[in-house]
């Protein structure tokens, strides 16, 4: 294997490690995570749905109102988990344009430290 020192075009060098980052960077990508990661979303949007129906339950034997704590908390627990999935799926946008700016300053040829 030649060593990238002894390599005397540096454009082939720097395709090489280019690709080389490619490859350790790029996700392992399949339909399972697919579906794993819009199950997590599902699981993200539903749990406090679930929690605010919980507690509106347990508001309405022990506190009753005029209206209904379950179905206020239902509201609650669905913009909080809807807030929840904007949030992450807003982190993963980031990550992914972090990415595609490391791999355009790698074809550019300027070094990413």
């Amino acid at each position: 294997m030649v060593e990238f020192e002894k390599v005397q075009n540096t454009k082939v060098r720097d395709e090489l490690v280019y690709k080389a980052e490619l490859l350790k960077q790029r996700p392992y990508r399949r339909w399972r995570s697919g579906f794993g990661m819009i199950a997590s979303l599902g699981g993200v949007i539903i749990i406090p749905v679930l929690l605010g129906i919980w507690l509106g339950g347990y508001l309405d034997e022990t506190a009753p109102q005029k209206f209904s704590w379950r179905l206020s908390f239902l509201f609650v627990g669905f913009v909080w988990g809807i807030f929840n999935a904007y949030m992450w799926v807003a982190i993963e946008n980031r990550k992914i344009a972090e990415l595609d700016a490391k791999m355009d300053a790698l074809k550019k040829g300027e070094k990413n430290e």
